[in-house]
């Protein structure tokens, strides 16, 4: 195969297979192109890296909204033990005890323990503040040592003269965990 020759034009530049610029702009195409391919490929990886990232850490995070819920539900149900307990005409030190729930998959423990205090009304009378706090955590055993509590609760039980709870108070609620 022969190259054609260049023929000259009226302007004085030659026509034919391509202009001769003496080198200068040669392989300039190719570079742009893997300069674009490698700035592609850069962006491309880092956002699979955090894609992936990001669903590893949603799996942790939902385990750990799973078992926050599970010992909310197993503190309400222990309230609801407990106001039953609380009818009975014992002392203030004798609401203490502990439950355990599966809920979500999760074998939750509830201990609670009186924390009862003698306080005057208006008119001069002195009355028990028959108060419990609630203290849940996954079940690994009979009690909730304090740095796996997850749920820590203290509920007022509220009796009439006759000893009956008529109302119950939450007076605090904390997610630990």
């Amino acid at each position: 195969m022969t190259i054609p020759p260049r023929i000259p034009t009226p302007t004085g530049r030659a026509r034919g297979r391509a202009c001769d610029l003496g080198g200068r702009d040669r392989g300039a195409s190719l570079i742009i192109a893997i300069g674009f391919v490698v700035m592609i490929g850069t962006i491309t990886a880092g956002l699979s890296a955090l894609v992936t990232s990001s669903m590893n850490n949603r799996t942790t995070l939902t385990e750990v909204r799973n078992r926050q819920y599970a010992a909310d539900a197993a503190v309400e149900s222990a309230i609801a033990i407990v106001r039953g307990q609380a009818d009975q005409p014992t002392s203030c030190g004798g609401l203490h005890g502990s439950s355990s729930v599966v809920t979500n998959g999760i074998d939750i423990r509830v201990v609670w323990a009186s924390a009862c205090t003698p306080i005057k009304t208006s008119d001069g009378m002195t009355v028990t503040q028959r108060n419990v706090i609630f203290s849940s955590c996954v079940d690994q055993g009979a009690t909730c040592p304090d740095t796996e509590v997850i749920v820590r609760a203290q509920v007022n039980f509220q009796r009439a003269a006759t000893g009956t709870v008529t109302r119950t108070f939450v007076q605090s609620w904390s997610v630990n965990r």
